[in-house]
């Protein structure tokens, strides 16, 4: 059975019809309660942001970007896969002919759809992408996560733990997903400030911080230890 995630994202959109990019980007921030969802629009900026590629869960490519270069949707999609193999790449192109789909496969794209394109499709598309991404390519069909009697729902937008509802606000939830989704895998704490801010500047103290607040929404619960820092460096999710 399908269903819409309404859950936390981190969107990439790659497209230089800059009123179709801030319509997609408003439709994922009404209906998807996305993290963070960035447009960017030439090659040069996409370069720039190519250190945070691994920050992001789906990333949306228009096939017929600056036609006349050779920085093109293919060196894009390179470059994409040789920081983070796994991360998939939708193509958004009006070129509906097969041969320009085969390609698309052929350079690592992991979906492609035509435009125009109804909103309500690319946002199923979307989620069925990220839903695989996040349970890291299970497909069981699942609609929730689990870790030792901690659910999250995707359904719901919600964490559960013992059958009763974790109330969290929306950045603690985020930050428990992220870990419930990668559980007893170290995360660096470059990844974690960068995954849910955006912005690799900001001291570790905010970090903790934040962890810390978190922390305390599930102290309550007994498992606020779950969430254990090692040398200051690296976090974990593990019971």
């Amino acid at each position: 059975m399908f269903y819409i995630l309404f859950l936390y994202m981190n969107l990439l959109i790659i497209e230089d019809d800059i009123f179709l990019a801030n319509k997609i980007k408003q439709i994922f921030e009404k209906k998807i309660i996305s993290n963070r969802v960035n447009i960017l629009s030439n090659f040069n900026d996409f370069i720039n942001e190519l250190y945070l590629i691994d920050t992001y869960d789906i990333i949306l490519v228009d096939i017929l970007l600056w036609p006349k270069s050779l920085n093109n949707w293919i060196d894009i999609i390179r470059k994409i896969r040789k920081k983070n193999i796994n991360i998939p790449i939708i193509i958004i192109s009006w070129l509906n002919d097969i041969w320009w789909l085969k390609i698309a496969f052929e350079k690592g794209a992991s979906d492609y759809i035509c435009k125009p394109f109804r909103l309500a499709e690319l946002e199923i598309r979307v989620s069925k992408w990220f839903n695989k991404f996040l349970l890291n390519n299970n497909n069981d069909n699942k609609s929730f996560i689990e870790y030792n009697w901690l659910i999250y729902d995707f359904n719901k937008n919600i964490f559960i733990f013992n059958w009763n509802e974790i109330f969290l606000t929306k950045t603690n939830k985020y930050i428990l997903l992220l870990f419930i989704s990668k559980n007893e895998k170290i995360l660096k704490n470059i990844y974690l400030i960068e995954k849910i801010w955006w912005d690799s500047n900001l001291v570790e103290r905010n970090l903790r911080v934040t962890i810390s607040r978190l922390k305390k929404s599930l102290k309550q619960y007994w498992i606020n230890d779950w969430i254990k820092n090692i040398r200051w460096e690296w976090y974990m999710l593990k019971k």
